[in-house]
C-alpha cells in the first residue's frame, strides 16, 4: 500500500468500490437523461450535444474495458458464444434499422450494410481481446504468488 494513503482493509476497499460504482452509474444516467432531454425536449440537433455523447461513450466503454481487463465479473466467452452474439447483434441491428429506415440498397452498401456488419464485429473482437488480456494478467498474477 502506498504510504500517502490511509491504511485500509479489504472491507473498506469493497465499500469504496461499491460507492464508486453507484456514483458512476448515477453520472452515466444523468448524462443519458441530459442527452435525451436536449434531443427530444429541446429539439436540438446532434451537433449541439455531441460532446455529451462522447463523454458518455468513453465512460461506458471505458468502464466495461477496465472491468474486462482487470478480470472482474465479466466472463471470458468462448469463440462459439462470441460468434452467436455477433450474429444476434447483426440480426437485431438489421431488423431494427430496416423497420426504422427501410430496407437497405445494395448500391450504397458502405453506408447501409457495412456498419451493421462491422460495428458488432468490432465490439465482439474488442470484448474478446480485453477479456483474454485480463485473463492472462490474472493467471500471471496467480502463478507469481
Amino acid at each position: 500500500m502506498n504510504k500517502f494513503f490511509y491504511p485500509t482493509d479489504e472491507r473498506m476497499v469493497a465499500i469504496s468500490g461499491k460507492i464508486a460504482i453507484v456514483f458512476l452509474v448515477f453520472t452515466q444516467m444523468a448524462l443519458l437523461g441530459s442527452i435525451l432531454y436536449r434531443r427530444y425536449g429541446l429539439d436540438q440537433s446532434d451537433v449541439d450535444y455531441v460532446d455529451l455523447r462522447m463523454i458518455l461513450l468513453i465512460s461506458v466503454f471505458g468502464y466495461i474495458a477496465t472491468r474486462l481487463y482487470f478480470g472482474a465479473v465479466l466472463p471470458k466467452l468462448s469463440i462459439r458464444k462470441l460468434v452467436n452474439i455477433y450474429f444476434g447483434l447483426v440480426v437485431v441491428l438489421f431488423v431494427v434499422l430496416s423497420i426504422w429506415l427501410g430496407l437497405p440498397s445494395l448500391d450504397n452498401w458502405t453506408n447501409t450494410l457495412l456498419p451493421v456488419l462491422l460495428g458488432p464485429a468490432l465490439l465482439v473482437a474488442l470484448y474478446w481481446f480485453l477479456a483474454y488480456w485480463g485473463y492472462r494478467r490474472i493467471e500471471k498474477t496467480i502463478t507469481e504468488e
